[in-house]
């Protein structure tokens, strides 16, 4: 019987997450016996008094690891740790999240973008960064608000600067407990969500996303996959085989879209159908031609209403929802490239390379390496070669 320490939170989604995907790792492994324990200083001296044979775990610090590194067990960590470097890591590809948060909050064409952050692991600071890349790189402006812990003195700091915005503003949040302040902050001081703030979180943590007024907008992460592949690992390491020394980044599955970013209603009737279309659409060899049949208008009034209320024209727009349709399936799908290219409308992956390259800058192999999706394949590779 072997024995596993899970210090792990069932108090957020992320933790609930891992631990969904340990036990689903359990049902093939009857011989492993578990505890779960909060991670924190309590919850590690009680995994030790227990004497596992290893330990899957979330802790943020130091001297709680250091405890667990001294006796020599094996552990996995689901969360980066400061000053450890030889630890076995599987976790959120944070870089992959913040871009997507970026890529998602520019569609509100917002006069300024932000971020905000919780002071609590490095996985903030990684976000954030991504995340203002990608709004710069998109030639956005991108403020930051100080990494905070929620305190009273704190949200009247938060106020302030909410309300020094230029207004729309767009927000990113480093998890949904900081949108979700976020989110009452802006109610608090009478800003309009998402007319004058439009904010992301993390975590889609159900139902509590939906409970705060209008909704919060959240990246899912594939958090399952992150406990049947740390499972995975430590399971390795108590047979006596190879684990990777480089980390295991997980991507996101997806944006969860809620009223916190939902798009403004389009006063033009005819315009509103033709976008709804094309996004709806976005698997689909739509034309401009398609949308003209749509709506009693011609093409150069189509082309002017584009112009004024988007500031794309219609073919732009088509391309847009194609290239983030892409976009999404590189980061969260193993999908081959011209699987990828038929879900998104593309006779040939050669048109998709094209028109990606055009759109991004970038090929659409290069871009998934830069999401380290393919991270998770080449590891699986190693692995079994070492084994042979």
């Amino acid at each position: 019987m072997q024995k596993i320490g899970l210090l792990l939170s069932g108090t957020g989604e992320y933790g609930r997450g891992v631990l969904k995907g340990i036990a689903n790792y359990a049902k093939d492994h009857p011989n492993w016996q578990f505890r779960v324990e909060e991670p924190n200083r309590k919850g590690v001296a009680t995994i030790l008094d227990w004497k596992p044979n290893g330990v899957v775990m979330m802790l943020h610090e130091l001297e709680e690891v250091k405890s667990l590194i001294g006796p020599g067990i094996p552990f996995v960590t689901v969360c980066k740790l400061t000053g450890v470097s030889t630890a076995v890591l599987v976790q959120s590809d944070d870089l992959a999240v913040g871009r997507l948060g970026a890529e998602h909050l520019l569609e509100r064409q917002a006069a300024v973008y932000g971020y905000v952050g919780l002071a609590q692991g490095e996985y903030v600071g990684a976000r954030g960064r991504a995340f203002q890349e990608a709004i710069e790189q998109a030639g956005q402006q991108c403020m930051r608000f100080p990494d905070f812990k929620m305190r009273s003195k704190n949200q009247s700091r938060l106020q302030k600067w909410l309300k020094e915005l230029p207004k729309p503003a767009a927000i990113m949040a480093s998890n949904d407990i900081c949108g979700r302040f976020v989110l009452e902050t802006c109610r608090n001081i009478g800003l309009r969500v998402p007319d004058e703030v439009a904010v992301i979180g993390v975590d889609n943590e159900e139902p509590m996303s939906e409970l705060v007024w209008p909704g919060l907008s959240s990246i899912a992460l594939a958090t399952d996959q992150i406990g049947r592949h740390a499972a995975t690992l430590l399971g390795r390491m108590l047979a006596g085989r190879p684990v990777p020394k480089s980390p295991m980044l997980i991507p996101p599955l997806g944006v969860v879209a809620r009223g916190s970013t939902k798009r403004l209603e389009l006063a033009d009737p005819d315009l509103a159908k033709v976008m709804a279309a094309i996004h709806a659409s976005s698997s689909q060899a739509i034309s401009v031609e398609d949308l003209l049949a749509m709506v009693p208008i011609s093409r150069t009034s189509l082309e002017k209403r584009f112009r004024h209320f988007i500031g794309r024209s219609p073919m732009q727009e088509i391309r847009r929802a194609r290239i983030a349709q892409a976009r999404h399936l590189l980061m969260a799908t193993d999908l081959p490239l011209k699987a990828i290219a038929e879900r998104c409308g593309y006779p040939a992956q050669e048109r998709l390379i094209e028109a990606f390259r055009k759109e991004t800058g970038l090929t659409p192999d290069r871009f998934r390496r830069n999401t380290n999706h393919s991270r998770v394949g080449e590891m699986v590779t190693k692995l079994r070669q070492n084994k042979s």
